[in-house]
């Protein structure tokens, strides 16, 4: 087996790293969201009378983007497409693992233009949620520093995975899927190989890695927080059911 090189090591501690850090920011934001007192309802009318009815409100929302779309179309528009080719592309990644194979599948060039047009997509739909915020005014003013570096740093993922296929000759792609499979199944068996050492993937690889460990720490947790949200959550139906959480305190007027 070959030796371990000094960017392997270095890759490996900051790629558990991340994963930890990851795993332990999700469990204290979901349980931080579990546990914060809502002592009364506040649901957003109209809103179902049930709780399988605010249970389908809040998939229309994690699926479709409802009230986004009832809002603002354009952005509705901008924000879906991201979402879809965004989570086609992570599909499409974890799959490639179980596809690429020697030899390939006849199939294999139409799966990699897929990808190339989600990552086409996703890169041009972030481009202009971005500069939905820079142009609109009052968007503009509600913006922060995160806000805008979330947006640039999956274009700048988008564009670094777009590089693989653009600015790489074949060869030198195919060197790195067949350096990958090793590397990623070493992380999960600790049987470790060396990381494809080309300056576009590790590039591509160390804003993942960032990406990930920034999510805890920032507004992507939305993908968590809807479930949450009592806005979308609670059912309308405070005279037939009278609403009370132990973990908050009783209000007196």
């Amino acid at each position: 087996m070959e030796p371990l090189n000094v960017t392997t090591y270095i890759y490996l501690v900051f790629t558990y790293s991340v994963g930890l850090v990851f795993a332990i920011g999700v469990i204290l934001r979901i349980y931080q969201y579990a546990t914060t007192p809502q002592p009364i309802k506040i649901m957003l009318t109209p809103a179902p009378l049930t709780k399988s009815g605010a249970f389908a409100r809040v998939l229309g929302e994690v699926f479709f983007f409802k009230s986004l779309f009832k809002s603002n179309k354009p952005t509705w528009v901008f924000g879906y497409l991201f979402h879809i080719s965004f989570f086609l592309l992570i599909a499409m990644h974890f799959a490639r693992h179980f596809v690429y194979t020697n030899p390939l599948p006849s199939w294999y060039n139409y799966f990699v233009i897929a990808g190339i047009v989600c990552g086409i997509i996703m890169v041009l739909s972030l481009f202009l949620l971005l500069m939905r915020r820079v142009v609109v005014e009052r968007v503009k003013f509600i913006s922060l520093f995160q806000d805008y570096l979330i947006l640039i740093l999956l274009m700048l993922i988008g564009i670094a995975g777009l590089s693989l296929n653009f600015v790489l000759t074949p060869s030198a792609l195919t060197v790195v899927d067949k350096q990958l499979d090793p590397y990623m199944n070493g992380l999960l068996t600790f049987q470790f190989t060396n990381i494809p050492s080309n300056p576009l993937f590790l590039m591509h690889y160390t804003l993942v890695m960032l990406l990930i460990l920034y999510i805890p720490f920032s507004k992507v947790m939305h993908f968590v927080g809807i479930f949450f949200s009592p806005t979308r959550n609670m059912a309308d139906n405070p005279i037939e059911e009278r609403y009370y959480r132990p973990n908050a305190k009783d209000l007196s007027i």
